[in-house]
């Protein structure tokens, strides 16, 4: 699913929740009301947050979007929570108003610690590395533009000449903008929203069940049950379940590194590297592997509505099935990468996200309980002097 998809699904989510509290005021349920708001205005806070990085103001920079999420998301639902407490306290719910400046002080403290642990580090700054704007089509003649920016952290002594010189190189050598591929060295995607989806989860639990049983317990006598509030603990199920997983991924193979030996690897030559893949050993000689390298076409284009719609189409790919052997530095396997490249295929594109060219390693294993799986993406780019042809 891509990051579009994602936003409108969370959009959703957000209208449903606000429909819910508009159902729960007219049936004087405040309590059931007031924490339908307090997820609506939550989940639409995710959305703008996630817009703002999708659509960014070139003017102000890259944006840490993890820290801004956390700050918007929790910070309005726990306002809210906290705002509809004192309503409450005024109506003399002593009991409920209680509850939900609890629930509203701890989203607010989430909000705060979050953004703090998840902002970025002291005594640096961000440089605009680069950005990417691009037409998009429709299927209806409309057009539209994606932009997108990225940017690295540097010491704050850092001067502007070398901050300058540091562009200069980006233009030259695409792939320094990225610091992982800089230094040769890359880990596995996906790892580092694994303490986030932990905490969303257990916060989507913690409060969709207790709305759901506020509501239904509240109303059991009445005869009018609202049981359409089983919704949220249903989504916090599927969610525990997608947590789960990939905690036991996680938890079972920890994290796979990616060391270059080519950087970065050049059309009609050979991607070479090795992955320390986090597969304990256990007393075996080797394990296989299953190796896939891959150029892909990202593209967006608009719908009969003028939602942005996202497809990957694969150009080219190579599999392998290899074997491999103990790591000299842990208990676990490394397997060695050696790809060749066709000279005839386009290079890594880096931006805009959604519509690019890009070129991934993905590496499985069957194993007993969670498969092992890891992706990484990998810089491939048209040798300069055949560039400039």
């Amino acid at each position: 699913m891509n990051v579009k998809t994602g936003l409108k699904l969370v959009f959703g989510t957000a209208i449903f929740a606000a429909v819910m509290a508009l159902l729960m005021g007219i049936t004087r349920n405040w309590g059931a009301m007031l924490g339908a708001m307090a997820v609506s205005l939550g989940f639409f806070g995710l959305t703008w947050a996630g817009r703002r990085m999708l659509l960014p103001d070139p003017e102000k920079g890259p944006i840490n979007g993890i820290s801004l999420i956390i700050k918007v998301m929790f910070g309005g639902a726990g306002l809210a929570m906290i705002i509809g407490g004192v309503f409450l306290f005024v109506d003399g719910d002593f009991g409920a108003a209680l509850a939900m400046l609890i629930f509203g002080g701890i989203f607010c403290a989430v909000a705060y610690f979050g953004s703090r642990v998840f902002a970025g580090p002291k005594g640096v700054k961000a440089v605009l590395t680069g950005g990417g704007t691009k037409s998009i089509q429709g299927v209806s003649g409309q057009s539209g533009t994606l932009t997108q920016l990225s940017g690295i952290y540097v010491d704050e002594k850092t001067g502007d000449a070398e901050i300058e010189q540091m562009r200069k190189n980006w233009v030259e050598k695409p792939w320094t903008q990225r610091q992982d591929w800089a230094c040769g060295k890359m880990v596995q995607e996906g790892t580092l929203n694994m303490g986030l989806l932990v905490v969303f989860t257990v916060l989507w639990n913690i409060f969709g069940w207790g709305i759901a049983a506020f509501g239904i317990i509240s109303d059991w006598d009445s005869g009018d049950v609202p049981w359409f509030l089983v919704v949220f603990p249903v989504v916090g199920v599927v969610l525990a379940v997608v947590t789960l997983r990939a905690w036991i991924r996680k938890r079972k193979f920890g994290t796979s590194v990616l060391n270059f030996r080519t950087m970065p690897a050049y059309s009609g030559d050979h991607l070479q590297g090795t992955v320390q893949t986090g597969v304990p050993v256990k007393n075996q000689p080797s394990q296989e592997f299953s190796l896939r390298l891959l150029c892909a076409r990202r593209t967006t284009v608009l719908d009969q509505d003028g939602d942005a719609r996202v497809s990957e189409e694969t150009l080219w790919s190579d599999q392998q099935t290899v074997l491999g052997g103990i790591s000299g530095t842990l208990p676990v396997f490394q397997v060695s990468v050696d790809f060749h490249i066709p000279g005839n295929l386009p290079s890594t594109e880096l931006l805009p996200e959604d519509d690019r060219t890009l070129w991934r390693l993905e590496i499985t294993s069957r194993m007993k309980g969670v498969d092992y799986a890891a992706q990484f993406e990998v810089p491939v780019y048209q040798r300069p002097e055949a560039a400039g042809t």
